[in-house]
């Protein structure tokens, strides 16, 4: 027969040869893909708070109110989409994210509240005082605002929040009181696209913040509401039980153990925060899923116990479903008990779908779990998915229960059971525990908080076990001998445990090298990671490999994301301007250093700078100055900072931009013929951000990042 690749040249047959090859790869690749597909048909559920909360943060981004038709419309839309057949996948996800759409719109009109649109000075308050946080030299109050002096009824704040530095006072939760305070707007961010503290309060009903100048004093009332007794009973007993603890076991040790139990962190002193935070333990300072899981594991795993010595009752009844309902109830109550703020809510939901699968007969510890807690969750407080708790929380969970669902597949059923061997692996899970869930929050940490605590892993691993079987068996056993008034020493044990985290923490913390800090990282980097780390997670076929592919995306946007050389505070106080010192490190210099001290440790962290080793410089050390201002000149430009008018017409004759810390008159403006930013652009457009590069200049304002929302007014 007639052979056609014969008859060609060597060059073509080699050329069809290369085709045919390409072609059958190609064949094989695209039939591995459609088996890892059907594969993953029973994983897509998982998806479902993916797009849900996709959908609340696409809300919470935007820069201006979104319409009220635009969640239906799209809800209508991709229901249309659903009957065809081929399309259903993607308008299940499109339906998904209109309803985070939905419910984040439906949320942030649910809670709007006046917010106080001006500082104003020794007004007098009243309303229910719903809360008392008490710190080691101040008190914070919560109270929900009946009447504020000077401000029309229809623009009081729902609540306020004071602070109280004076002596101790008779009121309270749940009295009516009256106060003098001087009170401001809810605090702008200290840097374009920093941490918006408005937007938080606004979610937590929060309309005005200041200082109380007069002790609060009670008001008789006839009758109590029902809600509002049973809140005041709740934050009474709250109050009573950290003043116990304290009084049992004084000093930072008794404060952590008060914050572990009710969920008051505010008697905890700065140093033993930054000893936790900087040794990678923070997040054993607040009630978390770390906690809830200890406090209902151990009350289940006792229970279950307990019941089992029962021959008859362990032979007949269904005692593991006994044990966790009782952990169940026990959740409740330290919910109750700890404040009920979002992040034991959160604890709270995850850790009692787990048990309510056990009682279901369902795996307890399984992803579908962990995505019925996220899908519940952001369908009741959808402005979570922005919260930092909220983000780390999840990863941390997913990862473990992703990690464990692959490590438990391939474990050996021949291996050792012995005593040692238990030991072994339960040394290691911590290790390994540790280690995953570091390595899921460390891109979140970065983001919000721009510092890694480097030595985290071995303090974690001696410092949860203390937690596990020390501090909060101690704490359980308190609580039951409160009533027979037997639960000081009992507290002075669990006190003792935390006692020897805190000297760890201290230790690591004073390593070389324990902290390292980083620059602003940008949100799309943020972005992709998460995709990664979710498609690595959520998938089970070896193609879930590719979310890896997220880390090189990530680094290089952060390796080029651009970073300020110049801030200005929103309340045009203050500029600060990043220098380098004589060592060649990145330094902060400000115009005054006793001014905005919190704004400069903002962008501190901005820069990469840690601001707990290092304080800001004066800007005369690094620039000329005089009584009128300063001259900064940095990457080819010229940036004049005026102190008063005498050197204004100088400053904008010569220099490409004049940072004024006064009004500018509006004559004075149009005659300046360099860019302008006075006091007044920072009142109304809050903090400022200049780029700097060759020479040309790029401005961003905290108004811009945050745009025209319900908690910008």
């Amino acid at each position: 027969m007639f052979d056609v690749a014969r008859s060609l040249p060597r060059n073509e047959v080699g050329a069809e040869r290369s085709v045919r090859w390409f072609f059958a790869r190609l064949t094989l690749v695209c039939r591995r893909l459609a088996e890892w597909s059907a594969a993953e048909q029973f994983r897509i559920g998982l998806w479902s708070p993916v797009m849900l909360g996709a959908g609340a943060a696409a809300y919470f981004l935007q820069r201006s109110e979104p319409a009220f038709w635009v969640a239906p419309l799209l809800t209508a839309a991709a229901v249309g989409a659903f009957r065809i057949e081929k399309a259903r996948l993607a308008a299940a996800a499109a339906i998904l994210f209109a309803a985070g759409f939905a419910a984040a719109q439906f949320r942030t009109a649910s809670v709007d509240a006046p917010s106080l649109s001006r500082p104003i000075s020794f007004a007098t308050i009243e309303g229910r005082l719903r809360a008392v946080d008490e710190a080691p030299k101040s008190r914070r109050l919560v109270i929900d605002v009946h009447s504020i002096d000077g401000i029309a009824k229809e623009a009081t704040p729902r609540r306020v929040r004071v602070t109280w530095r004076g002596r101790e006072f008779a009121a309270s939760p749940g009295d009516i009181v009256v106060l003098r305070a001087s009170l401001s707007p809810p605090p702008t961010p200290a840097a374009p696209g920093g941490f918006d503290f408005a937007r938080q309060l606004y979610f937590q009903g929060v309309g005005a913040v200041g200082f109380a100048v007069s002790a609060p004093e009670a008001v008789p009332e006839d009758a109590r509401p029902l809600i509002a007794a049973f809140r005041a009973s709740i934050e009474g007993l709250r109050v009573r039980l950290a003043a116990r603890i304290s009084a049992a076991s004084p000093g930072d040790a008794g404060a952590i153990v008060a914050a572990v139990v009710t969920g008051k962190r505010e008697a905890i002193s700065d140093a033993a925060e930054a000893a936790f935070r900087d040794s990678g333990l923070a997040h054993l300072l607040s009630i978390s899923g770390l906690h809830m899981g200890l406090a209902t594991g151990l009350i289940y795993f006792a229970l279950r116990a307990l019941l089992a010595l029962i021959e008859p009752l362990a032979l007949t009844q269904p005692i593991k479903k006994w044990a966790a309902f009782a952990a169940l109830i026990s959740g409740f109550l330290y919910l109750l008990v700890s404040g009920g703020a979002r992040p034991a809510q959160r604890a709270f939901i995850m850790t009692s779908i787990f048990f309510i699968a056990i009682i279901a007969d369902r795996r307890a510890l399984s992803l579908r779990n962990v995505a019925i807690a996220a899908f519940v969750i952001i369908l009741m407080t959808p402005e979570a998915v922005l919260h930092p708790g909220f983000q780390m929380s999840f990863a941390a969970v997913t990862a473990l229960i992703a990690w464990y669902e692959w490590a438990s597949a391939r474990a050996d059923p021949s291996r050792s059971f012995s005593a040692f061997a238990r030991l072994r692996r339960y040394v290691g899970g911590v290790a390994v525990t540790d280690v995953i869930a570091s390595a899921a929050t460390a891109p979140y940490a970065l983001f919000h908080f721009n510092r890694a605590a480097n030595f985290g892993l071995p303090a974690n691993v001696l410092s949860i076990p203390l937690m596990g079987f020390w501090v909060m068996p101690a704490a359980i056993v308190a609580m039951l001998a409160m009533p027979f008034g037997a639960d000081a020493p009992v507290w002075r044990l669990a006190a003792a445990g935390v006692d020897v985290m805190l000297r760890l923490a201290e230790w690591t913390r004073a390593l070389p090298g324990a902290v390292t800090v980083f620059p602003a990282w940008p949100a799309s980097s943020l972005f992709f990671l998460t995709i990664g780390g979710l498609w690595l997670c959520l998938m089970s076929a070896p193609w879930r490999l590719g979310g890896l592919a997220a880390l090189p995306v990530a680094a290089t946007l952060i390796a080029a994301n651009p970073h300020p050389g110049l801030f200005l505070s929103a309340d045009g106080d203050n500029v600060g301007a990043l220098v380098e010192d004589k060592f060649g490190k990145a330094q902060l210099a400000v115009i005054d250093l006793r001014k905005s001290k919190f704004d400069a440790r903002v962008w501190m962290e901005e820069a990469g700078i840690d601001a707990e080793k290092q304080s800001a410089a004066a800007l005369a050390e690094f620039f000329p100055c005089d009584a009128s201002g300063c001259v900064v000149a940095t990457d080819g430009a010229e940036i004049a900072v005026s102190r008063d008018r005498s050197g204004l017409d100088e400053d904008c004759a010569r220099a490409d931009l004049v940072i004024a810390l006064y009004v500018v008159a509006k004559r004075d403006r149009a005659g300046c013929k360099a860019r302008l930013i006075d006091r007044r652009d920072a009142w109304e457009k809050g903090a400022h951000a200049v780029y700097v590069r060759n020479g040309n200049l790029r401005i961003e304002t905290a108004a811009a990042r945050r745009g025209d929302r319900p908690w910008t007014d």
